[in-house]
């Protein structure tokens, strides 16, 4: 059973970025940022333009802060699917336990998905 992205990283030199948008597009823009992490790992044609079409109420500011963090998430990304790809090649197999693990990861991230649709 193949591993299952858990989470990404927010760099703290994107924070005079961040800080400098107002609050709700600061919000926004982290809405994006998730929305736009779960899809690239599961599909590397996702672009960041295409997350951000459905936040409309996007400033051109919040817009610009997305596209140099989306950047970071899909460099990240592919850094990730290559270890993954290269465990999964050195270990055919997983053990119950970690299957299970996975499971539940799985079950999370698609709670997740959805509270991310319902708020967009």
């Amino acid at each position: 059973m193949a591993a299952v992205k858990k989470g990404f990283v927010v760099y703290f030199n994107n924070y005079p970025l961040m800080a400098s948008l107002p609050l709700e597009q600061r919000g926004l823009l982290f809405s994006v940022l998730m929305v736009y992490a779960d899809r690239v790992w599961r599909d590397s044609a996702v672009t960041i333009e295409e997350v951000m079409e459905g936040f409309p109420q996007l400033t051109p500011e919040t817009r610009m802060a997305c596209g140099f963090m989306g950047a970071a998430i899909r460099q990240d990304t592919q850094a990730w699917l290559s270890k993954r790809e290269h465990r999964a090649k050195k270990q055919p197999g997983q053990n119950d336990a970690a299957a299970g693990t996975d499971r539940r990861a799985r079950e999370d991230m698609e709670r997740v998905r959805r509270l991310l649709e319902q708020s967009a």
